[in-house]
């Protein structure tokens, strides 16, 4: 088989090419992600792939077995990701190839360790990201689809991660979707220590808004989970707030005046009607509601009430916008950070494929030679050869092979540009092909 050059690759959609409406179409449940991998990895020969989802963004990084790759192919990819899923979604594929990005090797590198580094994020800087990322990355490998060149991928991801926090200021202050939610709140009243505030949710993202919350000293806090004992447990950690059951959730809705609500549920949790009810139990007081799932917990027509006002991520980014300066200016410097890791990575990448490409150049050069000799002492000049002088012959050829092998490596191995050294090393299986190719 032919010596091929793989391509690293990214395809996705995130807050800067896709709307929150089209996102939350698109997501896929992690059940549906893992139902949908298997065939999409037969389709097209993917030897390792992962998959990161967030309510900001849905990724496929993969490694192809070959180097001429399209933007088309990888949009086909990203596609079949939701063809091959348990609720294919025929109707998104037009949208899906107008809304989604596609980078390979430097381009696909830099873009994970940007995604790691929370450059790429819509709260510049924020850090549940390296977590998500670390997860996704964590359960390919469980599956066996993390091969060498995601391995090393996700390792210098993280490694740059640690970079941009350690070496900028951009993880002075933790940023996340969550604490955004908690300053638009604060916006909002003014300061929200008069103020009750109701937290739909116990997991990840309900935690670290219930921590930043805290620092604003709500005068009440309540934790409203499905299973009491982990909307228990998150108030034990917390040492302050209440939890409630999920029964309790119509009256919660009428005490509370700031709501924030991030479940996993996969349908809406709060909808139009039970707010109505609210709002006539609360005399039409103002209610705020800040929706930071993916799919939405709350209703969008909520909006559409008197004194109810309904944000959701997308809104955030004005929020995200204050002290957003200070940000950039750290994220300029880790930029740089990401950057250099990319040229280093990529280097490795193009190193990877010399291996094998001179390793099928001296096989090629091997097979020449043996049949060549044998040819040359079955008859003619040569057939009267005795032991030594093949010996001799074979000891001539031997050199020359090592010879040009070695100037081919170190040629190689001297070229600067990673792009133009894959492409050689491609060029030496196409010029030089070995026997089996041929019979290919």
């Amino acid at each position: 088989m032919s010596h091929k050059t793989p391509t690293l690759f990214c395809v996705g959609t995130n807050h800067d090419s896709a709307g929150l409406d089209f996102r939350e179409t698109l997501y896929l449940e992690p059940d549906e992600i893992e139902a949908s991998l298997p065939h999409l990895m037969q389709k097209h020969e993917l030897k390792e792939v992962f998959v990161l989802s967030t309510c900001n963004r849905l990724e496929i990084y993969g490694v192809l077995p070959k180097s001429d790759v399209s933007g088309n192919h990888l949009q086909e990819i990203f596609i079949d990701l939701q063809r091959f899923s348990p609720t294919r979604k025929p109707e998104l594929e037009d949208e899906i190839r107008r809304r989604s990005y596609q980078h390979t090797n430097f381009e696909a590198a830099r873009h994970a360790f940007s995604v790691a580094s929370g450059l790429d994020s819509l709260v510049l800087g924020e850090t549940q990201i390296a977590g998500q990322f670390k997860t996704s990355a964590a359960k390919a490998r469980e599956l066996g689809r993390l091969g060498p060149i995601l391995h090393r991928l996700t390792q210098e991801a993280f490694a740059s991660s640690k970079k941009v926090r350690s070496q900028t200021d951009i993880g002075k202050k933790p940023v996340s979707i969550s604490h955004a939610a908690i300053d638009l709140a604060n916006r909002l009243y003014g300061h929200i220590d008069q103020h009750s505030l109701l937290i739909v949710g116990a997991g990840e993202m309900a935690e670290v808004a219930a921590k930043y919350a805290i620092k604003y000293n709500p005068k009440q806090l309540f934790i409203i989970n499905r299973t009491l004992e982990r909307a228990q447990d998150l108030v034990s950690r917390l040492e302050f707030g209440q939890a409630v059951a999920w029964e309790e959730m119509q009256s919660m809705l009428v005490t509370a005046d700031i709501i924030i609500s991030s479940t996993a549920a996969n349908d809406i949790v709060i909808d139009k009607d039970k707010i109505k009810k609210a709002q006539k139990l609360r005399n039409n007081r103002a209610s705020f509601l800040i929706d930071i799932a993916l799919p939405r917990d709350i209703d969008p027509a909520c909006a559409d009430l008197d004194d109810v006002y309904l944000f959701d991520i997308d809104d955030l980014k004005q929020v995200v916008g204050e002290n957003f300066e200070e940000r950039r200016k750290a994220a300029e410097r880790g930029k740089e950070i990401v950057e250099t890791s990319a040229k280093h990575f990529t280097h490795w990448l193009s190193k990877l494929s010399l291996k094998p490409a001179l390793a099928e150049f001296r096989q090629y050069l091997d097979q020449l030679f043996t049949q060549e000799r044998d040819k040359s002492l079955a008859k003619g000049p040569l057939s009267n050869l005795n032991a030594d002088q093949i010996q001799a012959l074979d000891s001539l050829m031997q050199s020359i092979i090592n010879k040009m092998t070695g100037d081919a490596g170190r040629n190689l191995h001297e070229i600067t540009l990673d792009e133009d050294q894959r492409a050689m090393a491609d060029a030496l299986g196409l010029l030089f092909p070995t026997s089996s190719d041929q019979e290919e």
